[in-house]
């Protein structure tokens, strides 16, 4: 009698094999792909673009925009859009040049800085998950009254970023530029804690379904409102070093991250359906984006259409992820 039976040891490693498979190819894997062919296309359109001295400049402003993608990416996965990033990201770099040149302490300006950021992330996400008030209209209203209050301290005009920042923002550690090492930091530790966390698989959870969140008796006010607050933490900190890179604190800084946020997010393949999300993903998108926007700058293209190549990455990647269900539905 011929026994058919899969040996044990050989179904265990077809499911690791299956495993790793799922790993590597998923929603999220395409932006390494495509990263990879957009330095290739730079090499043949525009070669100064990938000069190492181009790409030592490029670098700090895609870890900055790296970092509000990480915070717009968890409030994405809560079914949100924040869009008061530039008013709490430009607010933030306003308060630490102020509060440490009062202060004469950047030791009191950051931690300063960081709460006022944290309350005003506490205040999005309780009127969200409380009040229940639209994402979207909430986080406008919110970086309407941030922006009122960035012209009543600058009165419209810039503030010298303090030196130790600016010497942050523009110091390097073997070779590495400080904002890379701090976003990659934010990355992975944000990475770690919603992939292999109680917490992090309950934040999930609650971004998924918040009524079975709600029947598992997890407390979603209590996640929801931790994302908001999580996510002005971020896009304080990515004010605080664009501060320090460009040496000054502009009331404007923070209008041209929120596209490229939104767009670093969608294009890593995070859904706005809630729930899953990768925020390496977003953060390699967030190079894709920098890099894009540099090549077309590079071959004699205004802003206004850096502005429609970011909108246009933003509806092609929405339709690469449904192409699948397109070809089921014209079968």
């Amino acid at each position: 009698m011929t026994n058919t039976a899969t040996p044990l040891n050989n179904r265990g490693g077809d499911a690791g094999e299956s495993r790793l498979k799922a790993a590597i190819f998923n929603e999220f894997s395409w932006i390494w792909g495509g990263t990879i062919l957009l330095f290739v296309v730079c090499a043949i359109v525009a070669p100064g673009v990938i000069k190492p001295g181009a790409i030592n400049t490029m670098l700090p402003f895609a870890a900055i925009l790296a970092i509000t993608a990480v915070g717009m990416t968890i409030v994405i996965q809560q079914r949100g859009l924040d869009m008061s990033l530039p008013g709490t990201m430009t607010l933030s770099g306003l308060l630490f040049a102020k509060i440490g040149f009062l202060t004469d302490s950047t030791l009191l300006a950051v931690p300063a800085t960081l709460l006022i950021a944290v309350v005003i992330g506490s205040v999005n996400g309780l009127l969200v998950a409380r009040v229940n008030i639209t994402p979207i209209v909430t986080t406008l209203a919110t970086n309407a009254i941030l922006l009122g209050a960035v012209r009543t301290i600058s009165g419209g005009s810039y503030m010298t970023a303090p030196e130790e920042l600016a010497a942050f923002s523009h110091s390097r550690v073997a070779g590495i530029p400080t904002t890379v090492i701090l976003a990659v930091l934010f990355i992975i530790v944000v990475s770690l804690v919603t992939k292999r966390s109680v917490a992090g698989r309950r934040f999930v959870a609650v971004g998924a379904n918040p009524a079975a969140a709600t029947a598992a008796g997890i407390p979603i006010l209590r996640y929801q409102v931790a994302t908001y607050a999580v996510a002005a933490l971020c896009y304080a900190v990515a004010g605080m070093l664009f501060t320090g890179y460009i040496g000054t604190a502009s009331h404007i800084a923070g209008n041209d991250y929120l596209l490229p946020a939104i767009a670093a997010v969608v294009v890593g393949g995070t859904p706005f359906s809630g729930g899953r999300g990768s925020v390496i993903a977003s953060g390699i998108a967030a190079l894709f984006m920098t890099l894009l926007g540099q090549m077309v700058l590079a071959l004699g293209a205004d802003t206004s259409v850096q502005l429609l190549v970011q909108a246009l990455a933003i509806i092609i990647a929405v339709t690469i992820r449904y192409l699948p269900q397109l070809f089921l539905f014209f079968r």
